[in-house]
């Protein structure tokens, strides 16, 4: 048993951290006061422990959890991570947004039981890591334990983790295509396993009207079994009756000026596939709720046969890009053994096949799509995914906007979108423009029938794909800055070259002299926001509704507190002289 010492900022609280399974831990020079990093050599799985005084926490911000903003026990706080769900960081935060403390681990680690909870003895965060998977480097196997206790916006410390990140992965990130970050059109929603190249083709169509730069076909090309499980997957073969001919469909959707981006669920095989005879016994086990098994990726003839099956629609049909998903039913607790196998570890297994994978598809195609879900936020795949979909959320506006922040705050430089949108053929506009509202922050997926909207959808839904990709370079790439994790963000900031604002269930905006071109949209359910500061100057004023049809134009000198009649999700533009 090691032990180590962390020490706040101005030295008034000191712990004592333990440390078990490790050659070494040394503490590196602080460059920065009030973030302390150490050097850890293990020898066996390195269990690290200690308590921080936290007393003025109201959320623990972690990677995928969701909307359960509680703070957890220290008994009911522990998360699996691997390098195929989540992500080894998470923050404490109060009610004013600061970082009371951040934890996180270097991007060697593949696998760790993170947990950080309230000790009910000591009144204290107990802090208990067990880091059980590192990629070695030079056949050592270390990690970095980051800590940072700083006081600051909770964001700005996730930013400065998955800065470390990217100097620590450097040039093995993968590019990020432009067209990642532009709107496209997905027919899970709309289509389901009922798709088809003739709906496709419809979809793609009506897309490109809208502006979508990419159609992404999901589940159902790949069978004629429309009962939503997996017991026919394996094969990733295009059925005859509704794909007769994959290539000429592919290129007639390039014709309509659409990139093309093709679902796969490379872990499962169902018992109805042809390889399920050759594969069968090449299994972690069999999954109830999907009708289907999980491949064991520690066997090369399964990696070569899930290489095969991802790299066939990039270089014989014509596609752009892949969806992959499921790749988070790889997190296998207690795998069986596999004597035959050639990996360490589920985790190299599956990065063997992504780097498989990607490297001969950018080969192919250079500005290679590769859709993850959510829950692959680790930085360990920023090695292979260009663009993080927020996880299902289906009519959600609430969720998908906590889902697309969550995913911001830790993607780095990988393009972040929406869980698909849809609503209701009969959905009032504001109804539809909220569910835009809600992913504002994130490139946009569409998945209903577009040329089959009532007119005032059809305006509503123009008018949004317009806004967020007239102001994407704030969206997209300004300093992002969300308020209240524990409230579900009740504010989120964007600056950039403007300031955009919106607002959901705090309707006080407050301005800062460098707000000049202030966009506010009323993401909430009351038809006024409240501005601090705008003033003392004239300030031009310009209102929108949900539809972008402009209801109040005027110059008014602001006062302190300034009351904005702006329609539920409409707009207000404000230009201070």
């Amino acid at each position: 048993m090691r032990t180590f010492e962390i020490s706040s900022p101005d030295s008034r609280t000191l712990r004592t951290g333990s440390v078990s399974g490790a050659r070494s831990i040394t503490a590196l020079p602080v460059t920065e006061p009030g973030v302390l990093r150490y050097d850890v050599v293990a020898d066996d799985v390195v269990r690290m422990r200690w308590t921080w005084p936290a007393e003025s926490a109201v959320t623990l911000w972690r990677a995928t959890q969701g909307s359960h903003r509680e703070l957890p026990t220290d008994w009911g706080s522990h998360r699996d991570i691997r390098s195929v769900r989540s992500a080894p960081v998470a923050s404490l935060v109060d009610a004013q947004d600061q970082s009371l403390l951040t934890v996180s681990l270097s991007a060697t680690v593949r696998g760790c039981d993170f947990a950080i909870g309230v000790n009910e003895e000591g009144a204290e965060q107990l802090i208990h890591l067990a880091i059980d998977d590192i990629e070695p480097t030079d056949g050592v196997r270390r990690f970095t334990l980051r800590i940072d206790l700083r006081g600051q916006h909770f964001a700005t410390a996730l930013k400065e983790v998955t800065d470390d990140w990217t100097t620590e992965l450097g040039d093995r990130i993968a590019p990020v295509p432009e067209l990642a970050r532009q709107a496209m059109y997905s027919t899970w929603y709309s289509d389901h396993q009922h798709v088809s190249a003739e709906s496709v083709e419809r979809h793609a169509r009506a897309g490109a009207s809208y502006g979508c730069r990419a159609v992404i076909v999901d589940d159902g090309w790949q069978t004629d079994d429309t009962t939503r499980g997996y017991a026919h997957c394996g094969d990733w073969e295009p059925t005859s009756r509704t794909f007769p001919d994959m290539s000429g469909h592919v290129r007639r959707v390039h014709e309509l000026g659409l990139d093309y981006v093709l679902w796969l669920a490379p872990p499962l095989i169902g018992a109805h596939s042809k390889a399920w005879d050759r594969l069968k016994d090449r299994t972690l086990g069999y999954v109830d709720g999907l009708s289907a098994s999980v491949l064991d990726p520690r066997y090369r003839e399964v990696r070569d046969h899930i290489v095969e099956s991802c790299v066939r629609p990039v270089r014989d049909w014509g596609a752009d890009g892949l969806k992959l998903d499921f790749l988070d039913t790889w997190a296998w607790s207690s795998p069986p053994p596999a004597p035959d196998g050639d990996c360490s570890s589920i985790d190299e297994g599956v990065e063997l096949i992504l780097q498989a994978i990607t490297a001969e598809l950018r080969r192919l195609r250079p500005e290679l799509l590769i859709e993850f879900r959510q829950d692959y936020v680790n930085p360990r795949l920023w090695q292979f995914g260009t663009f993080l979909r927020a996880g299902d959320c289906a009519m959600d506006p609430v969720e998908n906007r906590v889902r697309t922040i969550d995913s911001r705050l830790l993607a780095g430089d990988r393009a972040v979108h929406s869980d698909m949108l849809m609503w209701h053929p009969a959905a009032t506009p504001e109804t539809v423009a909220q569910q835009f509202i809600g992913a504002m922050f994130s490139t946009p997926q569409v998945s209903v029938e577009l040329d089959a909207l009532p007119v005032e959808q059809e305006r509503v839904v123009r008018f949004w794909l317009g806004f967020l990709r007239d102001h994407a370079d704030v969206l997209l790439h300004g300093v992002l800055t969300p308020s209240r994790p524990d409230a579900r963000y009740t504010q989120v900031r964007a600056v950039g070259s403007e300031t955009v604002v919106a607002v959901f269930a705090n309707p006080v905006v407050r301005l800062s002299d460098s707000d000049r071109s202030v966009v506010l949209v009323n993401g909430g359910s009351e038809s006024r926001i409240l501005v601090e500061g705008a003033g003392p100057g004239p300030v031009d004023l310009v209102v929108s509704d949900c539809s972008g049809v402009e209801v109040h134009r005027g110059t008014t000198k602001a006062p302190e507190l300034w009351v904005i009649d702006v329609p539920v999700a409409g707009v207000a533009r404000i230009e201070r002289n």
